[in-house]
């Protein structure tokens, strides 16, 4: 029976998290400002989601290179991204991607 429970739990993560996502996407698709990006409610409200996000992060980062990176810095607390890397959203993404696989995330 837990089973069926988890599989709702993350059908409703899920949920939420696509509709968090294309909020936060349709708001700031014409921002420059990465700290404005990041401000964004639903950018927080996903930092909110924790954990039980990051395979969701993850697989929408793999389809679409956006800008997810502070999110899963601040909810696993881990930046896989080396310096010569930042601001080249394809390398960041990758990194992240790689990290992802690692710990069978992705």
């Amino acid at each position: 029976m837990s089973s069926v429970a988890d599989a709702g739990e993350r059908a409703v993560l899920a949920a939420r998290f696509d509709a968090l996502a294309t909020e936060w996407k349709e708001a700031t698709a014409y921002l420059s400002s990465t700290s404005a990006m990041v401000a964004h409610p639903a950018y927080q409200a996903i930092i909110g989601l924790g954990w039980p996000a990051v395979p969701l992060l993850l697989r929408d980062l793999e389809r679409e290179p956006v800008h997810w990176f502070e999110v899963l810095q601040a909810i696993t607390g881990e930046d896989p991204v080396a310096r010569e890397q930042w601001g080249n959203i394809p390398a960041m993404a990758a990194a992240w991607l790689a990290w992802g696989r690692q710990h069978g995330l992705v």
